[in-house]
């Protein structure tokens, strides 16, 4: 797909901003003068070989794609929009990371999979976000601010802000700018000495 045929995807894109000529759109139908779609900010940066999907815009009233101003995306992601995907400003995304706003219906078992309807959940990743790579983001979660998500996640649940989320499936194991004492987090060491009542 040559890169004027790209930017036809693309509803608005920002000044500064720089996307691969091997970035790939995926949208059927899509509607002009919407106020979903494909927006991306200022001084972005999306690298190689990333596949950014909103499927058929007409059938589905949820797809959109919405990247805020000094995103890093590196390369090898999918970033299904069916559900909606928002991503806020200075979010840095490590390569072959998997963003999935939708889903399969699997319940009923006289129905193959693929036959069954397309299941889809909103994401959220909040400003300051750091994702590692080969990460993945499942529907529905919502991924606070200064967030850090440790390579090879899985993230099925909401993430607090400024936590740090490892393993599958990702639990938080610590917060940033902060040290934990027993249930106690802080950031001023001699705050916590006199709610301590320590003296020495």
């Amino acid at each position: 797909m040559q890169d004027n045929q790209k930017r036809d995807f693309i509803d608005r894109v920002g000044e500064g901003t720089i996307i691969s000529s091997s970035v790939e759109f995926l949208i059927e139908n899509r509607v002009e003068n919407c106020e979903r779609g494909i927006f991306i900010g200022s001084n972005c940066l999306l690298y190689p070989r990333n596949r950014i999907v909103l499927g058929d815009m007409e059938i589905n009233s949820t797809a959109n794609f919405v990247a805020g101003d000094h995103v890093k995306i590196n390369a090898g992601g999918y970033f299904s929009g069916e559900g909606g995907l928002i991503i806020g400003d200075y979010v840095l995304i490590g390569p072959n990371v998997c963003i999935l706003s939708a889903g399969h219906e699997y319940r009923d078992i006289e129905r193959f999979i693929m036959e069954q309807p397309l299941t889809y959940g909103r994401i959220q990743i909040e400003r300051d976000v750091w994702i590692g790579a080969s990460s993945i983001i499942l529907p529905g979660v919502k991924i606070g601010q200064g967030a850090v998500i440790g390579a090879g996640s899985v993230v099925c649940k909401d993430v607090p802000s400024y936590a740090v989320v490892v393993g599958n499936p990702g639990k938080v194991i610590k917060y940033r700018g902060h040290r934990k004492r027993g249930n106690i987090f802080h950031t001023g060491y001699s705050f916590l000495r006199c709610f301590l009542g320590e003296t020495s």
